[in-house]
């Protein structure tokens, strides 16, 4: 083995080595974009079960309402009867 074969393997295996560390590197910039969109999404989806929540409430507070207000005019349509003795 010549010292021109012995650099020109080293090179080679030099290469190997950078590619090895680049994809790496690559692979660890993917997983982050991934963790970032993951984050993303979790929050997305938390403000979603809020604003649902809030519509819950809101609808519930106009069933209670409309509900008070049946009572009221029941109360009322049997106050106004006239009573037969």
């Amino acid at each position: 083995m010549t010292n021109g074969d012995s650099t020109n393997q080293n090179n080679q295996d030099s290469n190997k080595i950078l590619s090895a560390a680049e994809l790496a590197v690559l692979g660890a910039l993917f997983t982050t974009f991934g963790d970032v969109l993951s984050t993303i999404s979790a929050v997305l989806a938390l403000e979603e079960e809020r604003n649902v929540a809030t519509d819950n409430n809101n609808l519930q507070k106009q069933i209670d309402d409309l509900t008070n207000e049946v009572k009221k005019l029941k109360k009322q349509m049997n106050n106004d009867k006239p009573r037969l003795f």
